[in-house]
């Protein structure tokens, strides 16, 4: 159980880089600051407290798809609760 630390510090530093590096590639050779004329921005997030999912979204569509991924991570999460109590 011990290996599990370094292994989750180490996927964070792999996330950071990654959203970095994508960052910097989305915007390069944009001579207009990285905005395009009449482009909209859609997302949205989870806060997941718990198993209970807390979903935003910009519009309708990034609200669905992120209740979908919600109802997948407390799927997960169930599991991954049970697979524990096994265990230990």
């Amino acid at each position: 159980m011990n290996f599990l630390i370094p292994i989750g510090i180490a996927l964070m530093f792999v996330g950071f880089a990654l959203v970095t590096v994508g960052l910097f590639l989305s915007v390069e050779g944009r001579g207009d600051g990285g905005t395009r004329e009449g482009s909209t921005v859609r997302g949205g997030g989870i806060i997941m407290i718990g198993p209970i999912p807390i979903v935003f979204g910009t519009d309708r569509q990034s609200a669905s798809a992120l209740m979908i991924l919600a109802i997948a991570l407390i799927a997960v999460s169930v599991i991954a609760l049970l697979i524990a109590r096994r265990i230990l």
